[in-house]
C-alpha cells in the first residue's frame, strides 16, 4: 500500500527569498528550484479482503470484454502442460510413448505449408485452431497472441478470401462446428455486429464485411460429408477446411476449386478415429505427389489450456484399447485392427538408394495387377546371386492392354526378365466390355508378355505371399541385413506407404469370432502385385539357365 504520494506542482519560477543564518548572522539570498514538492495525504488503507474483491471485479470486467469479442484475445497453445496433465499422460500411456516434445497450435499457425493437418485428441483445440485460422485468412487481421508468429506474408491483398468448411454430418456441424465459428468471429466484421445479421441459415453461409458495412469481403460456406459430391462444385476458393476426416471423393471435388486460385490451401482438423486411412496416408511425407508442402501437428489433449482434464480422464477411463488411448490423448495415427508388418518394416533399413541392375548379375520377376477402370500396376523385383531381393520399380498407369504391354516391354529391355505373375481375376470374360479377357490379351498379340502366369487363389494364398515377404524383411543375425530392399524412387512411394500402413482386416465382433484371415488390401494395388511375385518360389537363375515353370507355394494356413 502507498504511504504517501508526492505531486509536482507549480511550473513558474519562484522568486521568494529564503533567509539563512550563518556565523556572523550574515544574510544572503538565493533562488530555489523552479519546482516545489508538495506532500499529499496517502489514500485510505484497505484490507486484504477488499483488495482481492477489487481485483476480482477487474478480472470479471476483463473476462466480459473478452467474451464479447474473443478473437482479439486468443492465445495459442504452446506445447506446455500442467502437472495435472503430465499425471494424466503417465496414468494411461507407457513412458516410451509419451512425446518429449508436444506439438501445439503455435507450431501450426507458423506453418506456410499448402496442406496443414491438426490431428488432435479429445478437447485438444483443433476446431478452435480451424476457426481462428479461417478468420485470419478472411480478414487479414491477427489476434495479439499471434503477432510475430503467423506468417503475414501469406495474406496477400489479392488472395481469394472465400472459405469452405466441411463437417462430417449435419448434427456435428450444428453442435460443434457452427458454435465454434460463432464464438470466434471478430464482431466488427458482422453486419450490425450481429451473427444473425450476417449468417444465412438457408445457404449455411456467413458473410463478412469491412467494419460491418458495404459489400462482403469474404464468405464462409458450411457443408457436410453427407452431401452429394456434385454439391461441392462451385466458384474458386481460397481455403478449404475439414473439421473431421472427409471422404476422399469430397476432397477431390474440392481440389478443383483451387484451379484458378493461385495456390492450394487445405486444413484438416480431425481425430483419426478411422485408424490408418487415405487421410493419414496424405500426411505420411512432407510433400505430396505434386511436390506441394505438407505439415502435420499432433495436438495432445493436455496442451489445451482450456481443456477440462477431469473430463478427458473420464473419457479415457472408458477406453480399454491401448492404441485408441494414444489416438484420443495424442492425436496419433494408429491401426485399430493391427498392422500386417508391424515393426518388421523400417524405412531406414529397407529403403535404399538405387543402383544399376544388370543382365549378368540380376534376374527380374514381376507381379501384375491389371485393370481397365483404374490404373494397372506392375511391381518389378530383381534377385541377385546372394538371393537378395530388390523392388526396383513400380509401374502404374491408367491405360488399355495394348499400351500396358508396350510400356512393360520398354521397361524390360534393360534387364533379364523372369516370370510375370498376373492377378487371376483378369482371366475372365467381361460381358459389359464386349466379351474381353484381359489376361488373354496381355499374353497374345503384339508385345505379348512372355512367361505370363496367373496368381494362385487357395486357402492361405494371401498368407503365402505375405509370410514370404515377412521372412525377407527380417534381419539375418549373421550378416545383420534383411533379404528384401526397396529402391528409393518416386514410383515406389505407394508401396513404401503400404508397408507402413497395411492393416489386418477384422470382424466387428472379433472377440467372439476370433481373428479374420484377411488383410485390408483394397487401396494397396502395389502390395497386391508384390504379393503375387512371392506366391511362388523365386530365386537367382544364371543367364545360361532356363527360366523354370511356375511353381505355387503350397500353404494351407489362413492369414
Amino acid at each position: 500500500m502507498l504511504v504517501g504520494l508526492f505531486v509536482l506542482v507549480g511550473m513558474e519560477p519562484i522568486t521568494e527569498k529564503i533567509t539563512l543564518k550563518r556565523k556572523k548572522r550574515k544574510k544572503y539570498t538565493r533562488k530555489p528550484s523552479a519546482v516545489k514538492a508538495k506532500v499529499v495525504d496517502a489514500p485510505r488503507p484497505i484490507s486484504r479482503e477488499e483488495a482481492l474483491r477489487q481485483i476480482a471485479e477487474i478480472d470479471k470486467l476483463l473476462a466480459e470484454a473478452k467474451g464479447q469479442d474473443p478473437f482479439w484475445y486468443f492465445e495459442p497453445s504452446d506445447g506446455s502442460i500442467t502437472e495435472e496433465g503430465k499425471l494424466l499422460l503417465q496414468k494411461y500411456l507407457k513412458p516410451d510413448d509419451i512425446p518429449q516434445r508436444l506439438d501445439s497450435q503455435k507450431d501450426l499457425f507458423a506453418s506456410k505449408a499448402s496442406i496443414k493437418g491438426a490431428s488432435g485428441g479429445n478437447q485438444s483445440g483443433k476446431s478452435t485452431f480451424g476457426a481462428i485460422y479461417s478468420y485470419i485468412w478472411a480478414t487479414g487481421e491477427l489476434p495479439e497472441g499471434l503477432k510475430g508468429i503467423f506468417p503475414e506474408e501469406v495474406l496477400t491483398p489479392d488472395r481469394n478470401r472465400n472459405i469452405r468448411v466441411v463437417g462430417v454430418s449435419n448434427k456435428q456441424l450444428m453442435n460443434t462446428v457452427l458454435p465454434a465459428y460463432q464464438k470466434w468471429v471478430p464482431r466488427k466484421y458482422l453486419a450490425k455486429g450481429k451473427w444473425s445479421e450476417s449468417f444465412s441459415s438457408e445457404q449455411k453461409k456467413l458473410f463478412l464485411y469491412k467494419d460491418g458495412v458495404g459489400e462482403p469481403i469474404s464468405t464462409v460456406e458450411f457443408m457436410t460429408n453427407e452431401q452429394d459430391t456434385e454439391s461441392f462444385q462451385g466458384p474458386p476458393l481460397g481455403l478449404v477446411l475439414y473439421d473431421e476426416e472427409p471422404s476422399e471423393k469430397v476432397r477431390k471435388e474440392n481440389l478443383m476449386r483451387f484451379v484458378t486460385s493461385g495456390q492450394l490451401n487445405e486444413i484438416f482438423c480431425w481425430t483419426p478415429t478411422n485408424g490408418l486411412s487415405w487421410a493419414t496416408d496424405l500426411f505420411s511425407d512432407d510433400t505430396d505427389d505434386k511436390g506441394r508442402s505438407i505439415d502435420l501437428c499432433k495436438f495432445a489433449s493436455v496442451t489445451n489450456k482450456k481443456a477440462n482434464i477431469k473430463v478427458v480422464d473420464e473419457i479415457c477411463s472408458e477406453i480399454h484399447d491401448y492404441n485408441e488411448l494414444k489416438m484420443r490423448l495424442l492425436g496419433e495415427f494408429v491401426s485399430l485392427s493391427g498392422l500386417v508388418y508391424g515393426n518388421l518394416f523400417d524405412a531406414k533399413i529397407h529403403v535404399i538408394e538405387p543402383f544399376k541392375i544388370t543382365v549378368k548379375d540380376h534376374i527380374v520377376y514381376r507381379g501384375l495387377d491389371p485393370h481397365l477402370v483404374k490404373p494397372s500396376v506392375c511391381v518389378e523385383v530383381a534377385v541377385d546371386r546372394e538371393e537378395n531381393h530388390y523392388v526396383i520399380g513400380t509401374y502404374s498407369k491408367d491405360c488399355d492392354t495394348s499400351d500396358l504391354k508396350k510400356d512393360l516391354k520398354e521397361r524390360a529391355k534393360n534387364y533379364r526378365l523372369g516370370q510375370t505373375r498376373c492377378d487371376r481375376s483378369a482371366d475372365s470374360t467381361i460381358k459389359v466390355l464386349g466379351d474381353r479377357n484381359i489376361f488373354k490379351e496381355l499374353g497374345t498379340g503384339e508385345n505379348a508378355i512372355p512367361a505370363l502366369f496367373k496368381s494362385e487363389k487357395f486357402t492361405g494364398s494371401i498368407h503365402a505371399g505375405v509370410d514370404t515377404i515377412k521372412q525377407l524383411l527380417k534381419i539375418n543375425e549373421k550378416v545383420k541385413k534383411p533379404k528384401l530392399f526397396i529402391f528409393n524412387v518416386p514410383e515406389n512411394k505407394l508401396l513404401i506407404t503400404a508397408f507402413k500402413t497395411l492393416e489386418r482386416d477384422a470382424y466387428v465382433n472379433e472377440d467372439v469370432k476370433g481373428k479374420r484371415d484377411k488383410i485390408m488390401e483394397g487401396k494397396h494395388d502395389a502390395h497386391a502385385a508384390l504379393r503375387y511375385v512371392f506366391q511362388s518360389r523365386i530365386g537367382w537363375i544364371a543367364p545360361t539357365e532356363a527360366v523354370p515353370e511356375y511353381e505355387p507355394v503350397n500353404a494351407n494356413v489362413g492369414y
